[in-house]
């Protein structure tokens, strides 16, 4: 399929940037409508770009330069800000189960059936934030990590096992301490319980008190 570049899709964005430089703020409000545009911007992006194939992983050369100049002219963009539309959008194309006559309609449905219903949201699923687990970053930090790499369809796949600098004697101490802390943790729990329930106890007493008053 040959791509042809759609000038009414840069305009639109330009369009939706400039609604969320207007909604600039702290009302919740306006967050929502500045998220709400920013999808809108991009569905059509996504949209536009949805039957170009992928050359691993990205945009083709050529197509990648037209689509980076219109971000640019037509959008109006500052270098930074097409930089992301262009890696959030292309991200989405590998990541998501986008068809190749996919509608800005459709791209949209499909990405807050996936909860994201901002950029910062699609900018972690691209990135891979997303699928971060606290207690897999806490052992990774102590053991080490898998690094990852791009495959020639430029999916990511595990690459090489990472030590971390940390060694047994470390793990032992780690663990010393978690069982120091969580022992705490207990022992505050129940006192906490505990005070709870005597407050309960004296509550209902002076309300027996008054009762019979």
């Amino acid at each position: 399929m040959s791509f042809i570049l759609d000038t009414a899709t840069f305009t639109a964005i330009h369009a939706h940037e400039k609604a969320v430089e207007a909604l600039k703020g702290e009302a919740k409000e306006n967050t929502a409508a500045r998220n709400g545009h920013k999808i809108d911007a991009y569905s059509g992006l996504i949209a536009h770009l949805a039957g170009v194939k992928l050359v691993k992983g990205n945009l083709p050369r050529a197509i990648g330069n037209q689509v980076r100049k219109a971000l640019l002219e037509d959008a109006g963009l500052k270098e930074p800000t097409a930089k992301r539309y262009m890696e959030n959008s292309v991200g989405a194309l590998r990541e998501l189960d986008i068809p190749t006559q996919a509608t800005a309609d459709l791209v949209k449905d499909i990405l807050l059936a996936e909860n994201i219903d901002s950029e910062n949201k699609l900018s972690k699923l691209v990135s891979g934030e997303a699928d971060k687990d606290p207690m897999r970053d806490l052992a990774e930090a102590l053991i080490g990590k898998w690094t990852t790499r791009k495959d020639d369809d430029g999916n990511k796949v595990r690459g090489v096992f990472k030590p971390s600098k940390h060694e047994q004697e470390d793990w032992d101490r780690f663990d010393d301490i978690v069982r120091e802390l969580k022992a705490a943790r207990i022992e505050g729990a129940k006192a906490a319980a505990d005070a709870e329930d005597d407050e309960a106890q004296k509550n209902a007493l002076a309300a027996a008190v008054f009762a019979q008053m």
